[in-house]
């Protein structure tokens, strides 16, 4: 009797612990299990920093390309478009999830700002104790020498300031210098950020993330976007598979067959070269940053190319 109510509690003390798991951490580990410790290709460039790429995946753009850009040039490239890397950590937060690459970024807690603080350089002894004389003396000739002497001090003090924040301004840019040969080893990362609070309740699957992330990472599929079977350009249209030369039995114009070979990170020139003039072009802002649009339409399907900086950040190819 006592042996079954004994396991009878045990039972019940185990099925307590399986549900106490909160879901969050179940898919963290999923996640992890998934993905860290994998090797990736990144198929943009990089910023030198643990701000890495914000990604807003429920809007249009899903980049702010203004923020972007000043990351880039504040703090250099980490990882180049085309760079293999590890996934080093995977993190489900309450607003974002974070995908660190080679590190995660420079600049997270521990890690030095390069900044150096100059000395402290107090009030001496003595020019305390004159001060508290002053305040007590009222001859008046000793007044004159204490205020003779008080200058003098401050005036010696103000000095070792000023060679004290000298000495700091001289090692902070030698530290920085540091600072920027380390960022570039210190990897990069993308952050997934969700307008709503579902990360409390849900997160994305492994095969989910990857596809969600298709054109920013390639994960190995041996398609260009690094998942089996995943179709380039917007959700909803009906696209170009990578690799695929038709759109169902209807056989594809030239420029509809040339734009399989679309890549992020082709110059315009590049993107002329390969679809010929565009039937329409219009400009556009990402953040700060002027973009251009430019759209080649034929009776079978529309390809819709975005460039930055004369870069291709975007394309998408549907038939009508």
């Amino acid at each position: 009797m006592r042996s079954n109510l004994t396991l009878s509690l045990f039972l019940t003390l185990s099925l307590s612990l399986a549900v106490a798991v909160p879901a969050g951490a179940q898919h963290q580990a999923a996640l992890e299990k998934a993905f860290e410790g994998r090797e990736v290709t990144v198929l943009m460039d990089m910023p030198a920093s643990h701000q890495g790429v914000d990604l807003y995946l429920q809007r249009e753009p899903e980049i702010e390309f203004g923020d972007y850009a000043r990351r880039l040039k504040a703090y250099g490239m980490a990882l180049r478009k085309d760079d293999r890397v590890m996934i080093t950590t995977i993190k489900i937060n309450k607003k974002n999830i974070e995908i660190h690459l080679g590190g995660g970024g420079y600049g997270t807690w521990g890690d030095d700002s390069g900044n150096v603080s100059p000395s402290y350089v107090g009030k001496s002894r003595r020019e305390t104790d004159l001060e508290k004389e002053r305040k007590r003396t009222t001859d008046a000739a000793r007044l004159r020498s204490i205020d003779r002497e008080l200058d003098y001090l401050r005036r010696d003090r103000e000095r070792e300031e000023r060679e004290a924040r000298r000495e700091a301004e001289a090692l902070t840019a030698i530290k920085q210098r540091e600072v920027a040969v380390k960022r570039l080893d210190g990897g990069s990362r993308f952050n997934i950020w969700y307008a709503d609070k579902r990360l409390e309740k849900w997160a994305p699957t492994p095969e989910e993330l990857m596809l969600s992330l298709a054109r920013y990472i390639d994960f190995g599929g041996g398609n260009g976007d690094g998942v089996p079977g995943i179709m380039r350009g917007t959700p909803g249209n009906r696209l170009v598979e990578s690799g695929s030369t038709s759109l169902g039995p209807a056989r594809l114009r030239d420029v509809e067959s040339a734009a399989t070979s679309l890549r992020r990170g082709m110059s315009t020139d590049d993107v002329h070269g390969l679809l010929g003039t565009p039937t329409r072009r219009r400009s556009t802002k990402q953040g700060d940053l002027d973009s251009v649009v430019e759209t080649w339409e034929t009776p079978d399907s529309i390809t819709e190319v975005t460039f930055v900086g004369g870069v291709v950040v975007k394309f998408t190819s549907s038939s009508k």
